[in-house]
């Protein structure tokens, strides 16, 4: 039986990491240094179920058209302007919206006309090196 014990049960199979995170994104991108072109990105929290990058895709640049084998992956998009591609389409989007993309599935995310902010979230966590599977 699990217990409680400074704001988290113990006891529990697993509960890595033992703190829980908090994350002002306003602050956050105000202070982030981008480069002049790509995708600007850094994990801020993983555990062995997941794990959360906090993410520029620059103005115009794109990531790559690609699929995971390991891992779904949802697109919170929280800021700026862009395209994603969803089911072979390339898509407008802008803060607000999310984009669920199954393992298996390509996508793609760009942005023409100015920065774009987005969380990518990974379930399960990524594997070791990478789970990118470049698609030309």
């Amino acid at each position: 039986m699990a217990s409680y014990e400074a704001g988290m049960l113990k006891g529990l199979i697993d509960s890595t990491p033992d703190v829980a995170l908090l994350v002002d994104l306003a602050s956050y991108y105000a202070k982030r240094k981008l480069p002049a072109t790509g995708i600007d990105s850094e994990v801020v929290y993983e555990c062995p179920r997941t794990q959360l990058m906090i993410r520029t895709c620059v103005k115009g640049s794109a990531v790559g058209t690609h699929f995971h084998t390991v891992s779904d992956e949802y697109v919170v998009v929280v800021g700026g302007r862009g395209e994603i591609l969803v089911n072979g389409v390339w898509t407008p989007v802008k803060g607000g919206q999310v984009h669920v993309n199954p393992r298996g599935i390509v996508h793609d995310t760009r942005a023409l006309e100015e920065d774009l902010q987005y969380l990518s979230i990974f379930t399960p966590h990524l594997p070791p090196g990478t789970d990118i599977n470049w698609v030309k």
